[in-house]
Formats: structure tokens, sequence, C-alpha cells
């Protein structure tokens, strides 16, 4: 059985993608403050799940290169 080496990271994007839906929510019912909030938190997932992607490459990589 192998391990889906991207399901961090593709977990966290769609948590960001939730989360930019509520801050889209939140501004059209005019709470604009608590929208922003939510999108702030969106864009930190978005950016923890771009390292994560970068990390979990670079493991993968490594992983191949002690195969050959």
């Amino acid at each position: 059985m192998k391990l889906d080496v991207h399901f961090p990271s593709r977990m966290l994007i769609l948590a960001a993608g939730l989360m930019t839906v509520c801050g889209i929510l939140m501004a059209i019912l005019g709470r604009l403050a608590i929208g922003g909030i939510y999108w702030a938190a969106a864009s930190c997932l978005f950016f923890a799940a771009f390292h994560f992607r970068l990390a979990e490459n670079k493991k993968e990589n490594e992983e191949d290169g002690k195969n050959e």
C-alpha cells in the first residue's frame, strides 16, 4: 500500500478554499472585518500548503535518489 505523499498539502488547500468561501459570504452579509479575518486565515493556509508541497517534493526526490 503506497501512501499519498501530497495528502497534507491537498487538505490544507481544501481548508483554505473553504475558508475563502466563508470570507466571501461574511463580506456579502456585511461583516467585512470578520470576512477579512477569514481571508487572512485562508492566505496563511495557502502559504502553509505551498511549503508543505515543497517539503513533500524534496522528501520524494531524496527517496528517489536513494533508490537509484
